[in-house]
């Protein structure tokens, strides 16, 4: 008997050994809350890191979207929800739900943004920040319109930039250099498309140019006349993508808009900022001032941080957005985006503070 009994043991521990085991497919779900100005550069190196990859947009906003596709053995599920650099901070620090790309809503894992926590009244010590790029940020006119009266106007200073974010549309092209009468324009006024306040280019811009009044924004309707851009409210608002500023600019013959470097359309040459033209060499040598660090911000540890599996895609994505390799070669970073690793070598910005003081180590 004893015989037997062990012969039914042995062959059922042989019977367990040779069958496979079905092990369950490991998926890692993330959301991410951020700015979009950098959207087509980050898009773009997602199809680096995951493969077979497919981006579902929002049913409502473009500006969310929802990412799958393989990391490894590994499933992923990433939303993005990139509606504001700014907002996306006060989201994580907050732990604000936002929405998915699938119509749902989350708490985000972690944000990109290109303005400091500082900034928009956040203090940053509780945050693990990793600088990837630097993202510099122009004003842009209508050069395509042969109605307009902007052909004049190559720069724009400081004292001009507050004029035209604070006055809303009131001052007359003559005060850029523009003509002093036009019968195109009812008034010869130069109309200012900015960005909303949850975006961080409204935030980076406003205090790289030291603005204290609070910025009034344009919009257009279908005929191309200018009518005042409001929130639901009927608050002062703003556009919220520099997409979205670019279609305004091409409508409105007499606007200023603000975009980071990703969204100058093809042909078009910003304005020089206080007589300084906007190149990537000119950013890393110090001498064109309006830009922020990329970072992204996370909790290092506690129940708000990532798991293990999310801060590894968040650690990948970073280092597919800093190759140097890519930053000096892909088309959608040379001359719109600056390596942070170029910057550091010369010169330097405390980045708690936007705006503030550029530090030359040239000198």
């Amino acid at each position: 008997m004893k015989t037997i009994i062990k012969k039914l043991f042995l062959a059922g521990v042989a019977a367990a050994w040779l069958t496979p085991v079905a092990h369950a497919t490991v998926t890692i779900t993330n959301l991410t809350v951020g700015g979009n100005a950098s959207i087509k550069l980050i898009q773009d190196r997602l199809t680096n890191i995951l493969t077979g990859i497919t981006l579902t947009n929002n049913a409502t906003n473009s500006l969310i979207f929802q990412v799958r596709g393989s990391w490894g053995s590994t499933n992923v599920v990433w939303d993005f929800n990139f509606t504001g650099g700014a907002g996306a901070i006060l989201d994580i620090a907050n732990q604000n739900n936002v929405t998915r790309g699938d119509g749902s809503t989350g708490i985000p894992v972690n944000a990109i943004s290109i303005t400091a926590p500082e900034t928009v009244g956040i203090d940053s010590t509780p945050f693990t920040q990793d600088f990837t790029l630097v993202a510099p940020l122009v004003f842009i006119k209508n050069t395509n319109s042969a109605i307009n009266s902007l052909g004049p106007i190559t720069n724009i200073t400081q004292r001009l930039a507050i004029q035209l974010e604070s006055s809303g549309g009131t001052l007359p092209t003559a005060y850029f250099g523009g003509p002093s009468t036009s019968n195109n324009i009812p008034g010869d006024a130069l109309y200012f498309v900015g960005r909303n306040s949850l975006a961080a280019v409204r935030q980076v811009i406003d205090a790289a140019i030291f603005i204290k009044a609070s910025a009034q924004n344009f919009t257009t309707n279908s005929s191309g006349q200018p009518t005042n851009y409001v929130d639901s409210v009927g608050n002062p608002s703003g556009a919220g993508s520099g997409t979205e500023v670019v279609a305004i600019v091409k409508a409105i013959p007499n606007s200023i808009g603000t975009v980071a470097g990703q969204d100058i359309p093809s042909g078009w040459t910003p304005l020089t900022y206080e007589g300084v033209p906007f190149t990537t060499a000119n950013v890393t040598n110090g001498f064109y001032p309006i830009w922020g660090y990329e970072r992204y911000i996370y909790y290092p540890s506690g129940s708000k941080a990532p798991s293990a599996g999310q801060l590894a895609l968040i650690k990948a994505l970073e280092a597919a957005v800093s190759d140097a390799t890519y930053n000096h070669s892909s088309s959608l970073f040379v001359g719109k985006f600056v390596s942070y690793a170029d910057l550091n070598a010369n010169v330097s910005r405390d980045p708690k503070n936007d705006g503030g003081l550029i530090t030359s180590q040239l000198y």
